[in-house]
């Protein structure tokens, strides 16, 4: 029998949650020592529950079988927990997942400076603009974004990632294939092309009440920082900010105006003590001498951005700086992209002629669409293209 199985099994194993797996895998060593282990030797292990010992008393593997099968045809990849790939920074929190379920590929989490952003769902605009802001200032200096990908900030905050070129890792409250909301397929499939979706829910998952909040312990374990961006009086992120304090991790957060409802968990969690950030460059300060290789920080300053607006580089101006540094980008693009950069060089253009036009499958047609959208290359309006470079 495969270790995959009894690890999928013992994941799956209904009345054993991922803190009680836990107690047991400490007393038999692994999951298949779990799985093989007798009833008499079950009851044994401190703190055992009847609903637990009849949950593992059940060997039957068919349900443990059709998950793995479904990950396959998904080419999700399974982690388990004793697997070398598995983010050691998740492993030691008290109640680490059992398995991850991973689309995409997960950067090496233990080596890179890894920063959550959380917030509402019902952000205001300043609230989405910061957390679009300190997504792509961490992603431009090498870091990489963990967040939810919720509505809000979550979103912003992978957005922002993703425009700066960076990793972004999104803990989904359901499986990776499903999608919530239903609005957010193109953001989720494009985070699954630069990064990694993760869950540790099986393929065929919804959304659940507590499968949010649950998830929050994910986000907190895999950040070695969490940035709470906006959060109100009730708020998810101030269940990933309490799982960070409990975890050991930096808390930072944005202030918003003292009045605001919005900002109101935010505000107590500065008045107990988190740290106030208004950047990117605010995190990553705090971080500079263990990761000195971080943009911006290799001369041993802080590096200061001018916050005016980008001025556009010039493409029919080859002599120009910009020009040049425009070529540095495009060089970077993947070759769908130049494609459609080229295309959109000749004036506006549908969806569907682009499609047409470059003759490949749509669905990375409008992938790399999506792409070039977040990358600030172009802008869409009911499905028509237009180059902002110009």
């Amino acid at each position: 029998m495969s270790d995959l199985n009894c690890w999928l099994w013992l994941s799956l194993c209904r009345g054993v949650s991922t803190a009680a797996a836990q107690k047991y895998l400490r007393r038999f060593g692994s999951a298949k020592g779990v799985y093989y282990a007798p009833e008499n030797e079950l009851r044994e292990v401190e703190g055992a529950a009847a609903q637990e010992i009849k949950a593992l008393l059940n060997r039957d593997l068919s349900r443990a079988e059709r998950v793995r099968a479904a990950c396959e045809k998904q080419g999700v990849r399974i982690l388990c927990l004793q697997d070398a790939d598995y983010p050691e920074r998740l492993r030691n929190i008290p109640d680490p997942p059992t398995v991850l379920y991973v689309k995409g590929i997960l950067p090496p989490v233990d080596d890179r400076l890894t920063i959550g952003v959380v917030g509402t769902r019902k952000a205001s605009a300043y609230g989405r603009e910061m957390a679009e802001s300190i997504g792509r200032d961490l992603a431009k200096a090498g870091a990489v974004v963990v967040t939810g990908l919720a509505e809000g900030i979550d979103s912003s905050a992978a957005k922002g990632a993703l425009k700066g070129r960076g990793n972004v890792i999104a803990v989904l409250g359901t499986s990776t294939d499903k999608v919530y909301p239903a609005w957010n397929d193109k953001l989720q499939e494009t985070v699954a092309q630069n990064g990694a979706l993760v869950s540790e829910y099986p393929p065929g998952t919804g959304a659940t009440r507590a499968s949010f909040p649950q998830r929050n312990r994910i986000i907190s374990g895999l950040s070695l920082g969490i940035t709470v961006v906006q959060a109100p009086q009730k708020s998810g992120s101030l269940i990933t900010a309490a799982r960070a304090q409990e975890h050991g991790r930096d808390v930072f957060v944005v202030p918003g105006m003292a009045n605001d409802p919005g900002f109101i968990g935010s505000h107590a969690l500065i008045r107990d003590g988190a740290q106030l950030v208004c950047s990117g460059e605010d995190i990553l300060e705090e971080y500079r001498f263990r990761y000195p290789r971080l943009i911006g920080f290799s001369s041993g300053g802080r590096e200061r951005k001018d916050r005016g607006e980008e001025q556009k580089p010039n493409l029919d101006k080859p002599g120009d700086v910009g020009y040049h540094a425009l070529k540095e980008q495009l060089a970077e693009l993947s070759e769908t992209e130049l494609e459609l950069v080229g295309l959109l060089a000749g004036g506006e253009k549908h969806s569907d002629d682009l499609i047409a036009a470059t003759g490949r499958d749509p669905g990375e047609v409008i992938t790399s669409l999506v792409m070039l959208q977040l990358k600030g290359y172009v802008e869409e309006e009911d499905r028509r293209y237009r180059l902002l470079v110009t």
